[in-house]
């Protein structure tokens, strides 16, 4: 059961993670002949301010049939320090690498590759206007028995672009703030439950994402069981 809704995210974050992959080999040879590749001083491309939450239709319409989940992305305002950006976006794009210490990466990268989103996360709550169990009653913070999916750029770029770390897939609480700092933008948030089958009914979920800097975004997904 795990495997579709894996393989659904998967397909959709398909590109960022290939891209990834190509910036993140050290040791490899700049210039490959057929590579898609351009000198880079920095590791991420851009970055995209937090202002919304929204519902990927194209990862919903799969209803999970096999395990209940939903797919969110952060969306908002992009910052880039491209050709096109205008002087007070490049300066906010100076500040965000200096910040986050990719000042440094100086070698060809991915053409493509994913950004990341500017600010990181504090916390996520998931509650449900429904009993979920005797444990989870109406109004219970859920993160516990709900998986989030996830990649981020922080741990490569705190050690010096030679860490490269692994995709997550473990429960909301286990998190740490690390893994929620410079999380991909395309690659979003996959989340589902465990042990579904032992819910019933029609359940609208409030997700809740709360940010270093203090804002808040909310978004209400309804999830049906069988």
């Amino acid at each position: 059961m795990k495997k579709i809704f894996r393989q659904i995210v998967r397909y959709v974050s398909l590109v960022s993670i290939l891209a990834f992959a190509v910036s993140c080999d050290k040791n490899e040879d700049d210039g490959k002949e057929g590579e898609a590749t351009v000198y880079a001083e920095h590791l991420i491309p851009y970055y995209v301010e937090p202002n919304a939450l929204t519902s990927d239709s194209l990862v919903l319409n799969y209803k999970y049939h096999s395990e209940a989940g939903f797919f969110l992305k952060i969306e908002g305002r992009v910052i880039s320090g491209g050709t096109k950006s205008g002087q007070t976006e490049k300066e906010e794009y100076k500040a965000l690498a200096k910040k986050y210490g990719d000042e440094e990466f100086n070698r060809k990268a991915a053409i493509g590759r994913d950004g990341a989103i500017s600010v990181a996360i504090d916390s996520i709550s998931v509650v449900s206007d429904a009993d979920i169990n005797q444990s989870h009653p109406k109004g219970s913070d859920l993160t516990d028995i709900i998986k989030l999916y996830s990649n981020n750029y922080y741990t490569y770029v705190k050690s010096g672009y030679t860490l490269v770390t692994p995709e997550n897939d473990k429960f909301i609480s286990e998190y740490t703030k690390d893994e929620l700092t410079l999380l991909f933008y395309k690659l979003g948030l996959g989340f589902r439950f465990v042990n579904y089958m032992e819910i019933k009914g029609t359940h609208n979920l409030t997700i809740t994402i709360y940010f270093e800097n203090g804002k808040k975004l909310s978004i209400t997904q309804t999830v049906k069981f069988d």
